[in-house]
């Protein structure tokens, strides 16, 4: 069953490196599809992770998950299921962690706009102002407000506002950096006032979203021990009494079990799908 699993891993390795060596330009739907992956990647915080490589790592996670289920229930139907849970394992988390990173970032740039808004009220410019968030800005954002400031002196204003814009690709951050480059490009008195209704209108929406988050956050747990108890009692009683579970032992038996596991598993994911919250697109891609 593992050299099964491994030849199936090196052949899929072989695939996809003669597909990346002999591939045409992709079509603009591909090309769509892979910068949303890529962007996807970014608000997870995987900013140097391609989705090839992320890729790679589901199948390792798939192989490595496979390999244990074998190794501890010897059935290798079971195995196989295992390996598919793993490789979608990966991605579940970087989704909820997409989800929390996102979250903590619109937080900080509310408090980072209406810090931005009373400096230029005080009478800095908004280069002056910009840099000054690099040491007195929220401290998840500092770290990119101080790149920010750096890349100004180097490569000017706009360069380094649309580097940034891309870096933290944020619907939120695409409305600062679209009003404030309209700013810069046109001049006028107005971008405290329009960087006021910004904060107040996205503090509603995050107000909004944080109950939605809570509500969420009930049914994912209730999902998760769900999914999880048939499992653990499954495993526990395999290295416990084997013998209970003889009957599994067979290819009708390990058909059933394979019937359990998809079950359990298109409910978990149903469960997430019911209590998910409604993404945001960005304004400038």
């Amino acid at each position: 069953m593992i050299a099964l699993l491994l030849s199936l891993l090196f052949g899929l390795g072989i695939g996809l490196l003669y597909d990346g060596l002999t591939r045409p330009r992709l079509p603009d739907r591909e090309e769509s599809r892979l910068r949303r992956a890529q962007e996807f990647l970014v608000q997870a915080g995987l900013r140097d992770v391609t989705p090839r490589d992320f890729l790679l790592f589901s199948l390792g996670a798939g192989l490595t998950s496979g390999t244990l289920i074998q190794i501890i229930l010897a059935w290798p139907l079971v195995s196989v299921l295992a390996f598919g849970l793993g490789l979608g394992a990966p991605l579940a988390y970087y989704v909820h962690r997409h989800d929390r990173r996102r979250a903590l970032i619109q937080d900080a740039l509310v408090e980072a706009i209406v810090q931005l808004r009373d400096m230029i009220r005080t009478g800095l410019s908004v280069a002056e102002a910009l840099t000054t968030l690099a040491h007195q800005g929220p401290d998840v954002l500092r770290p990119e407000f101080a790149t920010l400031a750096r890349e100004m002196r180097l490569v000017g204003f706009e360069t380094a506002l649309v580097a940034m814009r891309e870096r933290l690709a944020d619907p939120v951050f695409d409305v600062v950096a679209a009003s404030l480059l309209l700013n810069d490009r046109l001049g006028g008195r107005n971008v405290s006032q329009v960087l006021d209704s910004l904060a107040q209108a996205t503090r509603a929406q995050l107000r909004v979203q944080q109950e939605m988050r809570a509500y969420q956050a009930r049914n994912v747990l209730s999902a998760r021990i769900v999914a999880a108890v048939p499992l653990v009692v499954l495993i526990g009683i395999r290295m416990l009494t084997p013998r209970y579970l003889a009957v599994f032992g067979d290819w009708p038996g390990q058909l059933v079990l394979a019937g359990c596991v998809v079950s359990v598993a298109v409910g978990y994911a149903a469960m997430l799908w019911l209590s998910r919250l409604p993404g945001e697109s960005r304004v400038l891609a």
